[in-house]
């Protein structure tokens, strides 16, 4: 038995506890930290101020990191995606309607920026995750108890017929955000993945969430779930090229599908999916030509955020990623906004072989809401994104090391001969 250590050591354990662990792990970004997990919380469902509050809350996160920020492509891109968006007031016909839609263009893109630059620990990770990650479960829960109801007075478990969400929320729009959800536990199911007493819990949040989304009955969030899932099992086992597949399909989709050279049975299927059959995909089919027409008119800048949304005579978005950003920014915002997320896919893909297993669900995942959805400016989106991009090159805070004995004698070799 070994002699036992003397009073200073033990009195170094015992101040070895949560207080000290806590200051380890944030001596400055912790007021930072805090701030994004609020931000996280309220993205599941953003209240009616959200929007005003949350791009100064980002630049305060940003001042109370307590370090100078370091851009890389993807933050040097959607800071260029904010300030172009806040251009096109400069030649917008409707400036009232743009100045809001470009204040939530900087808004996400401030968001993405500050997310990349406090996240700098895995224990960051998990906590902005894990509250995004809960207020998602909230949501989820409203759905599944408002459809009970309903489902079980029918003798039913699931009715895809039948759409059920969140009072004063708009059904696809919930659906989205609970995909996020499913993304972020994802991503900390990666990073919890040593620890056998968490690491159940985000696959058990990610079922919850999928059942929510069958719920609602969005097709564009169930395919996704079902196309992210296979994407990640052939990245797995096919690396290479399911990467180059994603890398070369994904954008020849986004932009071939709105501009109607894909086959005809491909959207009569995806028409018909849930019972829901309208003929043009809800009105898809007729939308798409005419946002075309008209972004060909401001081709290379728009004709402002919100404008299109607001004066065309369908009365609602183009509910297309490409149409939507060419309308409201053009070919310049086009180029600056897709290429924030493929320098940020980019990067994560190339750095570990996690972070290329999620890149390659996070595409497959988001292709068909970005096809079909209206969800360009969303926090939720761009926070997931910037967690995504993070988690392959987040490091464990420092652990202090072990008291030491002092040096061991050198032994000495007996002199021969």
């Amino acid at each position: 038995m070994g002699p036992v250590p003397s009073g200073p050591g033990r009195r170094r354990r015992r101040a070895d506890g949560p207080a000290a662990w806590l200051l380890r792990a944030w001596p400055t970004g912790l007021p930072s930290v805090v701030l994004l997990c609020w931000i996280a919380f309220w993205a599941a469902r953003p209240p009616w101020w959200s929007f005003n509050w949350l791009a100064p809350m980002a630049v305060v996160a940003l001042l109370l990191s307590g370090r100078l920020p370091r851009p890389r492509w993807a933050d040097a891109l959607a800071a260029a995606t904010a300030g172009w968006a806040y251009n096109t007031n400069l030649w917008s016909d409707r400036p009232d309607l743009t100045a809001m839609g470009a204040y939530r263009y900087a808004t996400v893109c401030l968001l993405f920026v500050a997310c990349r630059h406090v996240l700098r620990t895995r224990r960051d990770l998990l906590l902005v995750g894990g509250t995004f990650l809960a207020g998602c479960v909230v949501v989820a829960q409203e759905v599944v108890t408002g459809a009970a109801e309903d489902l079980r007075s029918r003798g039913q478990v699931l009715d895809v017929a039948h759409r059920f969400g969140v009072e004063g929320r708009e059904v696809n729009l919930t659906a989205y955000t609970l995909v996020a959800g499913i993304v972020v536990a994802a991503i900390l199911t990666a990073a919890v993945a040593r620890h056998r007493r968490w690491r159940l819990v985000p696959p058990a949040a990610g079922a919850l969430l999928l059942w929510a989304v069958l719920l609602t009955g969005s097709r564009g969030a169930a395919i996704g779930v079902l196309l992210g899932v296979l994407a990640m099992l052939a990245a797995r086992f096919w690396s290479r090229p399911t990467v180059l597949g994603l890398g070369v399909l994904g954008p020849a989709l986004l932009f071939l599908v709105p501009l109607g050279r894909t086959p005809s049975w491909t959207m009569t299927w995806l028409d018909g999916m849930y019972g829901r059959a309208t003929g043009d995909i809800s009105g898809r089919l007729w939308l798409w030509p005419y946002a075309v027409t008209t972004w060909s008119e401001h081709l290379l800048t728009g004709s402002g955020p919100g404008v299109l949304m607001a004066t065309n005579p369908y009365g609602v978005g183009p509910h297309n990623l490409l149409l939507t950003v060419g309308n409201d920014l053009g070919l310049i915002g086009v180029l600056l906004y897709f290429g924030t997320i493929a320098a940020a896919l980019v990067a994560t893909a190339r750095a570990t072989p996690v972070g290329r297993l999620l890149a390659c669900g996070f595409t497959a995942l988001m292709l068909p809401i970005w096809l079909t959805g209206q969800w360009e400016a969303s926090p939720a989106a761009w926070l997931v994104l910037a967690m995504l991009t993070v988690l392959p090159t987040l490091h464990a805070p420092a652990t202090p090391q072990a008291p030491s004995a002092g040096p061991r004698p050198t032994p000495r070799v007996p002199a021969t001969g």
